[in-house]
């Protein structure tokens, strides 16, 4: 990382996050016979392990103790780790039962809600070639309503949530692998009673074999991947920036469900993606240019 400056270390970390994003899709594929719920509960629980261990590693335990100390800060993380577990369920969900499509439109359509986000409470500001492009995002998201004749209620659910989580951890002064840590170990205690729910009602697969087991326990690993590393690049770089990178995810769910899935795309789905890739495209060229400006306007240090 010698060589790179924060905000190019964030571009990297947010890439990075979504790489990670993006392999979800299929990995939770092959878990299409465990229930739901228990993939979304080890998601968290296996969080914790990994976290602690980069904690331990950091030396960033005092750091834990001040968090819990802080009402305001840990109140603030209280409410991302809810955030964050209803956007695993309902993502996990609408894989298993084959609408990985219209999750995949919700998160190409966050990217857009994090630019407003960032302009309503960040104070960013856009350009008219940006302006533009929300409006065609928009667009393609009334295409998709109408043809269907139903709201798309999962794609706006999921993409509203996570924006709303990016938005709260971009703000709360707390460092990446610390908020993360506290966050798994106030949902970890819910998540638990859920698991023993599960296998008192025999809807548990923990344990029922290797493979499934060792898949349960990676869920954990991706998740806290993901999540540290799109931490770490909030602190990094702008919330609209960190938001166009975000069609990387997005992208590799939809090429997931078409050719892995079978998903079916119709014309008019295909219509609505195309206006968003476009709309992402336009932002994306507008943003690389102006990120070159303000680099090329601040003299180089030694």
């Amino acid at each position: 990382m010698q060589g790179l400056s924060e905000s190019q270390k964030g571009i990297l970390y947010c890439v990075i996050a979504h790489l990670f994003w993006g392999g979800m899709a299929p990995y939770f594929g092959f878990l299409r016979h465990v229930h739901v719920m228990e993939i979304a509960v080890n998601r968290g629980l296996w969080s914790v392990p990994i976290a602690a261990v980069i904690v331990w590693w950091l030396g960033q335990w005092g750091d834990i103790a001040r968090i819990f100390r802080n009402p305001r800060h840990l109140g603030i993380l209280a409410l991302t780790s809810a955030i964050i577990v209803f956007n695993w369920g309902f993502y996990v969900w609408s894989i298993e039962v084959g609408r990985a499509l219209e999750s995949s439109l919700g998160y190409f359509i966050n990217p857009l809600l994090n630019v407003i986000a960032g302009y309503l409470f960040l104070h960013e500001r856009f350009t008219r070639a940006q302006v533009v492009a929300i409006a065609l995002a928009a667009l393609g998201v009334i295409i998709q309503t109408v043809a269907t004749g139903v709201f798309p209620w999962l794609g706006l659910m999921l993409g509203t949530s996570f924006c709303i989580y990016g938005l709260l951890r971009k703000v709360v002064p707390v460092g990446a692998t610390q908020g993360f840590l506290v966050e798994v170990l106030l949902i970890a205690p819910p998540l638990m009673v859920v698991e023993y729910w599960l296998f008192q009602t025999g809807k548990a697969s923990f344990g029922s074999s290797i493979g499934t087991t060792l898949m349960l326990i990676g869920c954990g690993g991706l998740t806290a991947g993901a999540l540290l590393f799109f931490a770490e690049s909030l602190k990094r770089i702008r919330y609209s920036t960190a938001g166009i990178l975000q069609y990387i995810s997005p992208s590799l769910v939809f090429l997931t469900a078409v050719f892995m899935f079978g998903e079916h795309m119709d014309r008019w789905k295909l219509l609505s993606f195309a206006f968003i890739w476009v709309a992402l495209a336009i932002y994306s060229f507008s943003a690389i240019r102006a990120e070159a400006r303000r680099t090329a306007e601040i003299p180089a240090t030694v």
